[in-house]
């Protein structure tokens, strides 16, 4: 039997989604395979009439949408993921193509946010009001039409993340997904309405974040922005908002440090401290970038990171046994390349990987590079990378230790490694950063809140705190029967 081609026009929405069917317009944004440079569709982008026009559907459907019951609403949230696993192989090859994703990790990425949409459809139901007898209760309610800004490095969990709370908490949605990565949003789009999400409930809006997304920020019916993405962008979305007092969550940049002490087992850990730095070729928020390594193991475990991190396999996202594809599109692979040469002007120290080349002769593949002996006037920990590079940091005390983990204007995560609890403690008490992770390494949990310090961010996602985040607080103060004060 013949395998479809994900990119089959008939098996493709390209066109803005809005009010439960396909909007065309007279203007285009090429989506590129990252691997091999190729155009793989055309997506139709929004203009401001099509910005209008998402925004009275998700008006018009909030005004039920919120009515319904929360065991409603959960009812169908769960079938929608239970339809992004049943059409999970045909969602990980468009995620592949589109961000240029190993398939695995497009695989697993599908999984993960059906997984959560299964966990917000549960948790959300335990938004309670709170009860005096004092003659007042507070409720949440929700807030309102929601623009959800999603980034093309996650372009599926992240819309999971951000979509499945805000219905959860009774919002609507509108989608402006990276105008690199459109089409799984489009697709996850469509599913909700097959699970029965009324249309309008979940809008999506294609195009470059200078124009679809800059008109969905600016419009005043939309009372909140979730926007993952750049420090940089994120002020610029903060700005914006000031002019309504709008309520923003914003995920942004970090360069995480992971702290190995003298006594640390690091040889057990050295497998997911190479994955955690290269995942997804460095283009990911909480991997590590700066490893910050006691000075009396320093030698042996740089020979042993470079080792582990030249045995990484860099290749085509559609082969199984490929761990690191290329980056998404020209402007992430010439800031990369910048960078690189920045660091090596500075004088830091090449211990393996290459300047990528000026113009990518194929797709936009890079190989990892690792770092030693950079000196401070390179500020490393001043801007966010991504792409696959790692900076091997020597300490000699754990008050060195602290100071070069915060020597960074973000706090998203960091990592620790040590079999002294009191060290860790300290560190985990002293490290500016929204997560920490001690002698382990895994995926952020859904029932846990997630978010950054400083410049990596305002406000959280996940657990019941990121549902909460979709609503506003009211109190009702009553007079009862027979109450006379």
């Amino acid at each position: 039997m013949k395998r479809r081609n994900p990119m089959d026009r008939e098996s493709l929405i390209t066109g803005c989604w809005i009010h439960g069917r396909e909007v065309v317009t007279h203007r285009f944004w090429s989506v590129e395979d990252p691997a091999e440079r190729a155009v793989i569709a055309r997506v139709h982008t929004a203009s401001e009439e099509e910005v209008n026009q998402a925004v009275c559907s998700s008006a018009q459907a909030f005004a039920n949408w919120r009515m319904l019951s929360p065991e409603k609403r959960s009812e169908l949230i769960k079938k929608w993921a239970e339809l992004l696993k049943r059409n999970a192989e045909r969602l990980s090859e468009v995620l592949s193509l589109e961000v240029g994703k190993p398939i695995r990790s497009a695989r697993s990425e599908v999984v993960s946010a059906a997984d959560f949409l299964d966990y917000c459809a549960t948790e959300g139901i335990r938004i309670s009001a709170r009860y005096s007898d004092s003659g007042f209760i507070v409720i949440r309610e929700p807030v309102g039409i929601c623009g959800i800004i999603t980034p093309y490095n996650y372009p599926l969990s992240t819309l999971a993340v951000k979509v499945g709370p805000a219905l959860m908490a009774g919002c609507t949605a509108i989608v402006k997904p990276d105008e690199h990565t459109p089409l799984s949003s489009l697709m996850a789009a469509k599913l909700a309405l097959d699970a029965g999400i009324p249309p309008g409930v979940i809008n999506v809006l294609c195009g470059p974040g200078e124009e679809a997304g800059r008109l969905l920020v600016r419009h005043p019916s939309v009372r909140l922005i979730s926007f993952t993405g750049s420090t940089k962008v994120g002020k610029e979305i903060y700005a914006e908002c000031s002019a309504y007092i709008k309520r923003v969550i914003l995920e942004l940049g970090g360069n995480c440090p992971a702290i190995i002490a003298s006594d640390a087992s690091w040889e057990r850990h050295l497998d997911s401290i190479t994955q955690q730095t290269f995942k997804n070729t460095g283009q990911y928020c909480y991997r590590i970038t700066r490893i910050i390594v006691h000075k009396s193991i320093y030698e042996s475990f740089t020979a042993r990171f470079v080792e582990k991190t030249r045995n990484l396999r860099v290749g085509n996202p559609k082969s199984e046994e490929t761990q690191l594809g290329p980056l998404n599109n020209l402007k992430i692979y010439e800031n990369f390349r910048r960078q690189i040469l920045s660091v090596l002007e500075h004088g830091g120290e090449m211990l393996l990987g290459e300047v990528p080349e000026e113009t990518p002769s194929g797709g936009y593949f890079v190989r990892p590079v690792v770092f030693r002996n950079v000196p401070t006037s390179a500020r490393i920990g001043f801007q966010e990378y991504f792409g696959p590079v790692a900076f091997i940091i020597p300490f000699s005390d754990d008050d060195e230790a602290l100071e070069l983990a915060n020597d960074t204007i973000f706090g998203l995560a960091a990592y620790i490694f040590t079999e002294d609890y009191r060290r860790a403690l300290r560190w985990s008490r002293n490290i500016e950063a929204g997560s920490i992770w001690v002698n382990r390494i895994h995926q952020a949990r859904f029932d846990a809140p997630f978010g950054g310090f400083k410049q990596s961010g305002i406000g959280r996602e996940k657990s019941l705190h990121g549902i909460e985040a979709f609503t506003e607080l009211k109190t009702l103060y009553f007079k009862l029967d027979g109450d006379h004060r």
